[in-house]
């Protein structure tokens, strides 16, 4: 890739299955500064501060928003289902870096 550009890493699009016990994301590239993510089924609710997420603790995102992830330290996001009995989904598209950074 050429310094300077916001591009999409390669082969890094996945497909995360947000379940009723909090996970992170487990294919980051090493490259990845950024990522962007979006809901696909049912509501979810994540923390990035190291903590983990309930379904009552954290922040609540609904099917079809877009989850932003600044920095390697964000990308490093615990999700969990925000309705138990509910199967969720989320597509996470990793950048080698944030727009607007050179």
């Amino acid at each position: 890739m050429a310094k300077g550009n916001f591009s999409p890493i390669p082969s890094s699009l996945e497909t995360h299955t947000v379940t009723d016990a909090a996970t992170s994301l487990s294919s980051i590239p090493d490259p990845a500064d950024y990522a962007e993510g979006y809901v696909r089924t049912n509501s979810v609710v994540e923390t990035r501060d190291g903590t983990t997420p309930t379904t009552t603790k954290g922040i609540q995102w609904a099917a079809g928003d877009t989850i932003i992830l600044r920095s390697k330290d964000e990308i490093t996001i615990q999700v969990i289902r925000q309705n138990a009995s509910n199967a969720a989904t989320i597509d996470f598209q990793y950048y080698n870096k944030a727009p607007g950074m050179n």
